[in-house]
């Protein structure tokens, strides 16, 4: 699919073909825009200067039609949307038919801060400096970057985190110490402790912004080192997902252990980053 900036006129060039290939003979097009929600932009209109017997269509979609719909407050994140452009066909033979053309647009920056991502592209780029080891990462292009770090953003979302206590309770020479103080927002704990839920996606762009910088390191490390886990392809961890105990290719054979490995959301590397602000214990509750 191609990706175009948000906010831009889109030339879209349409082959008439059928499903198989073959060409069209359409003497007639009229053609309506659509976005991903199938909500009509652009009602049925007629494409006046299209040549009979033409091998394609081209409609410009104008910039006004490509403007993406959300903004950025709270949890809503302005990335990608959809541009579905049908075509309605009258072919020499009388018959109508039908076709569709889609595209996505995006705005010029697809990771926000606090919103779908821990950090911006350009500084995804300046953490992954500070660690080792990332060829997934290192040879992944930047559409390829934008989504795996998107998707690395939820693997450590399922994650329970426990943030550092103020420094009403722990001075300067405990590792406790936060330089910036108590964190308020409506999922600080009654005590004034600097906890939550331990949810990262109750918080809002501001809120996030808010946390310890220690915290937010550890996080973004977390996600560079996540999306790279994401971008490889860990053939061993697949085999062991699948209950494969023991391979064989000729005179080579591997045995795995025959326990099922512990099932997390993330990869180890992507945790061992953030191991002092995480938490596995469970809660009991009445209801």
């Amino acid at each position: 699919m191609q990706v175009f900036l948000a906010g831009t006129n889109v030339q879209c060039v349409i082959p008439l073909a059928d499903r198989s290939g073959a060409p069209l003979n359409a003497q007639s097009v009229r053609y309506r825009i659509v976005d991903q929600a199938n909500a009509e932009l652009q009602p049925l209109t007629p494409l006046d200067d299209f040549v009979a017997g033409a091998a394609d269509v081209q409609i410009t979609v104008p910039a006004s039609l490509n403007a993406l719909g959300a903004t950025p407050t709270e949890h809503t994140i302005p990335t990608r949307e959809g541009r579905i452009v049908e075509l309605y066909l009258t072919l020499s033979d009388g018959n109508e038919t039908s076709q569709t053309f889609i595209y996505a647009i995006e705005p010029v920056d697809v990771l926000v801060t606090g919103l779908n991502s821990f950090q911006s592209y350009a500084q995804a780029q300046i953490t992954a400096i500070d660690i080792p080891n990332t060829p997934a990462w290192d040879c992944a292009t930047d559409e390829d970057r934008y989504a795996a770090m998107i998707e690395a953003r939820w693997h450590l979302c399922k994650l329970s985190y426990y943030l550092l206590n103020c420094n009403l309770n722990f001075g300067q020479d405990s590792l406790n110490f936060v330089p910036e103080g108590v964190y308020q927002s409506k999922y600080v704990a009654t005590d004034s402790l600097f906890m939550f839920d331990g949810n990262l996606e109750l918080l809002n762009a501001d809120q996030f912004n808010a946390l310890p910088e220690r915290f937010k390191g550890a996080l973004r490390k977390a996600q560079v080192a996540e999306a790279d886990a994401i971008l490889s392809q860990d053939v061993v961890a697949s085999k062991r997902e699948q209950g494969i105990t023991s391979d064989a290719v000729g005179t080579t054979r591997q045995t795995f252990r025959s326990t099922k490995p512990l099932d997390m959301p993330c990869s180890k590397r992507a945790m061992s980053y953030l191991s002092y602000f995480l938490t596995n214990s469970k809660r009991l509750a009445r209801t």
